[in-house]
C-alpha cells in the first residue's frame, strides 16, 4: 500500500511530542471548490459539500489544507487577497540580482488566483524521527504543488519553492535556479473559436519559441488573423520601401553621427534618390522629416533607427539570410553595402526574392509577443528579458507588421505596435 493510498482515514495519534508546522500554496486556479477537488482526485479523497477544507492523514502524520480565494466572502476571502498581494510585493521588491528568476516567479504569482493554508503535524520522540516523517510529509505536499501548478512556501514564508522542492528565491536573494518561468496557464478552447486555426498554431509556436529562450509571453494577447493564402506585400511594394528606408536613415546619419547641415544631408542623399527613384516611396512622415530643416536631434535619432527596419526588408528580400535574435543593433555598413550591390531600383528588384507570407506572418507573431515581453517588463521598471534590446524588437515590430500586410495592409504610418 502507497503513501496516498493511506492518506484515507484519520488514526489516533501516538501519545508523544507534537510536531506542529505550517505552510502555504499560492496557485492559479481561482475556485478553491476545484482546488480540493484536485487534491481529492491526487489522493483518491472525495470532497464533502461545500467545505473548503480537507484533511489527510497517515497513522500519526496529519495533514489540514484549507482553500480560499478573494472572491470569497468574510475573512477568508480577505485573508487571501492580503496573502496573494503580499507575496507578489515581497518578490518584487526583492534585491536579488537573479533577474530571470525574480521576473518569472513574479508573473507566476500574478497568474495565483487562489491560495491553500496547510498545518501539518506528527508525533515524534526525536529530532532524526522529526526530519524523517517531515520528509514523508512534504512528499504529498509537493505532490499538491505539481497538480495545482503553484509555489509553496513554509514556515516564515520567506523562501518559495517549487514542486521539486527547488528554492526559487530567497529573502536573501538566492535561489536553486538560474531562470524560472511559470507553469502554462491555457486559454479556454473557446477563446479563440472564431480565429483560423493557423493563427491559434502559429501563436503556439511563437510561445514556444520564447519558452524555448526562457521569456514568458501571457497566453491572452490577441491573434494575428491574416492568412498566408492571402494576398500580401508586392515585392515591387518592399523594395520601394527599402529605398525609402536607405535614404530616412543615411539622412539621419549624416545629421547625427557627421553633423552635417540640412542642406549638406539632402545634397549627400539627393543621388540616391535619383537611382531608385524614390521621390514618391516616403510615406508622409517621413515626408515630413525630410523636408524640415529644424528636426530636433531626438526626431533624427527616432528616424537613425529605421536601419533596423531596412534590415528586416532586406531579409524580406532575400538578400540576407541573417534575422538575428534582436539582442544586439543591426550591422549599419553590412546593411548599407546590400543595397549599395543593388543601386537602383530595376536591379534591387531582379535581385530580390520576397519570402512567402507566411514565413513573415510566423515572425511577426513572434516579435509582436516579444514585444509585449519587453514592454510589459518596461511597465514593471525591470530590463528586457534575456538581455533583449527594446529598440531593435520595437522596429522589426514594425517592419515585419508590415511585410507580413497585418491591420489591413495598413500604411507605414499607421503600423500598430501596442502590445
Amino acid at each position: 500500500m502507497g503513501l496516498f493510498d493511506k492518506f484515507k482515514k484519520p488514526k489516533e495519534p501516538q501519545a508523544q511530542a507534537r510536531v506542529k508546522e505550517a505552510a502555504m500554496l499560492f496557485c492559479p486556479e481561482p475556485d478553491p471548490k476545484k482546488v480540493l477537488d484536485r487534491i481529492g482526485e491526487l489522493f483518491q479523497v472525495q470532497t464533502v459539500g461545500d467545505r473548503n477544507n480537507i484533511t489527510l492523514c497517515q497513522d500519526d502524520m496529519e495533514i489540514i489544507l484549507l482553500a480560499s480565494a478573494p472572491t470569497d466572502e468574510g475573512e477568508n476571502g480577505e485573508y487571501a487577497k492580503q496573502q496573494l498581494q503580499g507575496v507578489a510585493g515581497y518578490v518584487y521588491q526583492n534585491e536579488t540580482r537573479l533577474l530571470e528568476v525574480k521576473r518569472g516567479l513574479f508573473y507566476h504569482l500574478r497568474q495565483c488566483k487562489s491560495l491553500v493554508q496547510i498545518i501539518y503535524s506528527f508525533d515524534s520522540a526525536s529530532p532524526a524521527e522529526t526530519r524523517e516523517k517531515e520528509k514523508q510529509v512534504l512528499e504529498p505536499l509537493f505532490d499538491i504543488t505539481e497538480k495545482l501548478k503553484g509555489v509553496i512556501t513554509f514556515g516564515d514564508g520567506m523562501t518559495l519553492q517549487n514542486s521539486k522542492g527547488q528554492v526559487i528565491l530567497n529573502k536573501e536573494g538566492k535561489s536553486d535556479l538560474d531562470w524560472y518561468l511559470p507553469a502554462e496557464q491555457p486559454v479556454p478552447a473557446d477563446w479563440a473559436k472564431n480565429a483560423p486555426p493557423e493563427s491559434v498554431e502559429r501563436r503556439d509556436r511563437s510561445v514556444e519559441a520564447l519558452r524555448d529562450r526562457h521569456i514568458y509571453v501571457t497566453p491572452w494577447l490577441p491573434l494575428l488573423h491574416e492568412r498566408a493564402e492571402e494576398p500580401g506585400r508586392t515585392v515591387e511594394e518592399v523594395c520601394q520601401r527599402a529605398a525609402a528606408l536607405l535614404v530616412v536613415s543615411l539622412y539621419s546619419e549624416c545629421r547625427l553621427g557627421e553633423h552635417m547641415s540640412y542642406e549638406e544631408a539632402r545634397e549627400f542623399v539627393a543621388p540616391i534618390i535619383d537611382s531608385y527613384q524614390a521621390e514618391p516611396f516616403f510615406s508622409p512622415a517621413e515626408r515630413a522629416y525630410l523636408d524640415d530643416p529644424e528636426s530636433t536631434e531626438q526626431t533624427q535619432i527616432q528616424y537613425a533607427w529605421q536601419y533596423e527596419n531596412l534590415w528586416a526588408m532586406e531579409w524580406a528580400l532575400g538578400l540576407t539570410d541573417d534575422l538575428f535574435w534582436p539582442d544586439r543593433i543591426c550591422n549599419v555598413p553590412e546593411s548599407v553595402r546590400l543595397l549599395h550591390e543593388v543601386p537602383d531600383l530595376e536591379s534591387l528588384t531582379q535581385a530580390a526574392r520576397l519570402r512567402p507570407r507566411k514565413e513573415l506572418l510566423e515572425q511577426a507573431d513572434l516579435i509582436y509577443r516579444l514585444h509585449w515581453a519587453c514592454v510589459d517588463a518596461r511597465v514593471m521598471g525591470m530590463p528586457a528579458p534575456q538581455g533583449v534590446e527594446e529598440g531593435v524588437v520595437m522596429e522589426r515590430h514594425r517592419a515585419l507588421f508590415w511585410l507580413a500586410g497585418c491591420d489591413n495592409m495598413c500604411p507605414w504610418d499607421e503600423v500598430d505596435l501596442s502590445t
